[in-house]
């Protein structure tokens, strides 16, 4: 009876965490965008949607992982309900109704100055933070 007992209790427990582990979102196409540019021109915006599969409202939030944007390039980057100079260390997004998409975008103003640079951002549910997405922009300045 107790090795009945213990296997429901195991069974269960694994049922709980794999049920809090299931997507909310989905990147929408591809989660790297590659962009190249003359030094003299600027990249508008480079955008990755995100997509909300659940069927209730989500909170996103996101952090950078990794940039190494060369510090002469004017940058800013904006997500779904808001957009900040530079790129910060991380915010939220606007609530993400069910079906409705948002977005992580990159503006790249490179002063005349040549290079490569890559920012990654980690991106999750802030009610199922287990399961994330790396969004990556890379950007080449010729």
């Amino acid at each position: 009876m107790k090795t009945i007992f213990f296997y429901l209790i195991l069974l269960l427990s694994f049922s709980i965490s794999f049920a809090q582990k299931k997507p909310t979102f989905s990147v929408v196409g591809n989660a790297t965008n590659k962009e190249s540019l003359l030094k003299s021109k600027r990249l508008d915006i480079s955008k990755i949607k995100i997509e909300n599969i659940s069927n209730k409202p989500i909170y996103l939030v996101w952090e950078t992982v990794y940039n190494t944007f060369p510090k002469e390039w004017d940058c800013s980057m904006c997500q779904h309900g808001a957009c900040q100079i530079g790129i910060p260390k991380g915010s939220s997004f606007s609530k993400l109704n069910a079906d409705q998409q948002g977005f992580i975008a990159i503006h790249v103003i490179p002063t005349n100055k040549m290079g490569n640079g890559i920012v990654k951002f980690k991106i999750y549910d802030k009610a199922n933070p287990s399961y994330s997405k790396i969004l990556t922009f890379e950007v080449d300045v010729l």
